[in-house]
């Protein structure tokens, strides 16, 4: 029994032994595997592409006024909708003309009384005056309270006819300026552009400080961009810019026109401005508000 263990553990030996020798010789017989070097990384990976180095920016108008009117006046009409191009003079308003008279009549008269009350202060004045100088002559004769009371009416006297003068000023400031404004109860534009804006309709009541519509350059847009603290020295003024929208999709160019002196400490950015060269095709369909990005390009012919 020994014996046939002894036979077969050196028979598996044997075959282990002859299948290594086999699996020698075809690993010698196979052509050699050329080996491949790692395939080098793209140049510029994981540098910052065109995409990162772009500025934010925004589409901006670079006239905009609120028209609004110089006094209070009830609206007549308002022939301009959000959105309506006009040029230079055209009506985006109508006043009541008739209320600004009545008005222009009221404050003529505010105007006159203030006049009227000039005239009083000066002769009530010029009587202080008299007789403070006449009690001075003689003071012996003339109590001390008395001469002390006509000296303190005369500079009280002085200071109200310096009142009434301002008054007077003022009332005459207000007749004019409702004086032009019913010569002139129409709101015109100042320069082409759009309504960007309507605040109030027929009926209202307008007067300084409630706008009645917006109007923007809307031929005339920029675009502005913040610089970050790292890169503020690589925008300069007249240098080219390229200004990409995802919405409408354009590439419009560029030329900085203003860069800001120095960084915002808050925001830890630099603010610049850029005059957009926008297509003919694209004019009046290009909205102010608009996000953008913006990259420095070179100056040339594209």
């Amino acid at each position: 029994m020994r014996k046939l263990v002894l036979l077969g553990t050196a028979l598996l030996a044997a075959a282990m032994a002859g299948l290594i020798a086999v699996r020698t010789r075809a690993d010698a017989d196979r052509p050699p595997v050329e080996r491949r070097a790692p395939t080098p990384a793209r140049a510029g990976a994981g540098e910052p592409t065109a995409a990162s180095e772009a500025f934010v920016g925004v589409i901006f108008a670079r006239q905009q006024v609120d028209l609004a009117s110089s006094a209070e006046a009830r609206v007549e009409t308002v022939p301009v909708q959000l959105g309506s191009r006009v040029a230079r003079g055209d009506v985006i308003a109508t006043l009541d003309a008739d209320s600004v008279r009545r008005e222009l009549a009221a404050g003529t008269a505010a105007a006159r009384a203030a006049s009227a009350d000039l005239s009083a202060a000066r002769v009530e004045l010029a009587a202080a005056k008299e007789k403070a100088q006449r009690l001075s002559r003689y003071p012996e004769g003339v109590p001390g309270e008395d001469i002390i009371a006509a000296r303190t009416r005369e500079r009280l006297l002085t200071s109200q006819l310096a009142g009434e003068r301002a008054r007077v000023s003022g009332a005459g400031a207000r007749v004019e300026q409702l004086r032009l404004l019913v010569e002139n109860a129409s709101i015109v534009a100042p320069f082409d552009g759009v309504i960007a804006a309507r605040y109030v309709d027929p009926g209202a009541l307008v007067g300084p400080g409630k706008p009645i519509a917006r109007l923007i350059s809307a031929d005339d847009l920029w675009v502005r961009f913040a610089i970050t603290e790292e890169r503020a020295g690589t925008v300069r003024e007249r240098s080219c810019v390229r200004v990409a929208l995802r919405s409408p999709e354009l590439v419009v160019p560029g030329t900085v026109e203003m860069v800001a002196p120095q960084v915002d400490t808050a925001l830890r950015m630099l603010v610049a401005e850029a005059r957009l060269a926008v297509p003919d095709a694209w004019r009046g369909k290009l909205q102010a508000g608009l996000a953008a990005e913006v990259s420095s390009v070179p100056c040339g012919p594209s």
